[in-house]
């Protein structure tokens, strides 16, 4: 079962799963994805519309399609909207987590990959984080985030559920789910050569979607102890000014104009994320192979094949409206 199915990276992995062979569920409310992202699929698939909350029928899903792993892609993940719906936050990502748990542990799971966030290292005091950087969250997502990612480790340490833990670093690529930066900066793009941005100094260690589903499939499969963690990235960084010159030229548009808007600043910024990825390439033999320019290309390729519009965007007189 892939919870959060029908997401970003949850769709990213459904397809990556049916192409290795696998028998897939996915599992998902549609707050965030959209049955689109994982329709028409070929292979052994089923998808339900659930919820994780929901913990009866959770339990009969995982039950009658005699799931034998869990990979938990649920969450709420758009920083900003954490500052107004903590409360939303915390239901999905800590009571939406302790379900999956519990009913793993009740149906003997093989095994179940829990899908955390470098947020959660916080701001730190070196230019890579290693699964040993101290844990420092400075936003209520990121709160949201280390609870759940010590629950699953917690509940190993209680019940012995067999479960490990994934914090990855910022990736990109088709069927984004919120206005994150890349997706973010096409859409405007699209529609003139003016771009309004926050931070453009912020450095994040991108990597192309199905990279990191592979990853986390790799991961899953691994040696790596129940219990513990491994950080998912590429350990290569870009800033958000590159990020918007390169898209421009990627999309033709000419004479770029980029616009410090004060109102996309976050209320407490993190100057840079890297990824330390050694431990995930002692216990995998992952490597990623997309490179930022593909990627980036293959995103808006993407994009415009998609009627130049992402999942989360609506329009009133011309003027984007975020969903």
């Amino acid at each position: 079962m892939v919870a959060g199915g029908a997401g970003f990276i949850g769709s990213a992995i459904v397809r990556e799963l049916l192409r290795r062979g696998s028998t897939v569920v996915c599992y998902d409310n549609y707050l965030h994805g959209h049955p689109a992202h994982v329709a028409g699929l070929s292979g052994p698939f089923t998808a339900i519309h659930g919820d994780v909350r929901d913990d009866w029928s959770l339990f009969k899903a995982l039950r009658d399609h005699q799931v034998e792993y869990i990979i938990d892609c649920v969450g709420d993940t758009f920083v900003p909207t954490a500052y107004i719906m903590p409360e939303r936050f915390f239901d999905i990502n800590v009571g939406g987590t302790l379900n999956l748990l519990r009913a793993a542990q009740a149906l003997s799971i093989k095994r179940m990959l829990y899908i955390s966030s470098t947020e959660v290292y916080g701001e730190a005091p070196s230019p890579k984080c290693d699964e040993k950087t101290e844990l420092n969250p400075l936003n209520t997502y990121a709160v949201s985030k280390v609870a759940a990612d010590r629950l699953c480790h917690t509940y190993y340490l209680e019940h012995g559920t067999p479960v490990v833990i994934a914090r990855i670093f910022n990736c990109y690529g088709p069927r984004e789910t919120e206005p994150y930066v890349i997706p973010e900066i096409i859409a405007q793009l699209h529609r003139g050569p003016r771009v309004a941005l926050g931070n453009i100094k912020a450095e994040r260690d991108f990597t192309f979607v199905h990279d990191t589903a592979n990853a986390l499939i790799s991961v899953l499969a691994s040696d790596v102890p129940d219990g513990d963690v491994v950080n998912v990235g590429s350990d290569t960084s870009f800033s958000v000014e590159w990020l918007a010159r390169k898209l421009a030229e990627i999309m033709g548009v000419n004479a770029l104009e980029i616009v410090i808007d004060l109102a996309r600043l976050r209320r407490k910024d993190i100057d840079r994320f890297r990824c330390d990825n050694h431990k995930l390439l002692k216990y995998t033999d992952w490597r990623p192979t997309v490179g930022i320019d593909e990627g980036l290309k293959t995103t808006v390729d993407w994009f415009r094949a998609s009627g130049a519009r992402w999942s989360w965007e609506s329009f009133v007189d011309g003027t984007t409206i975020y969903r």
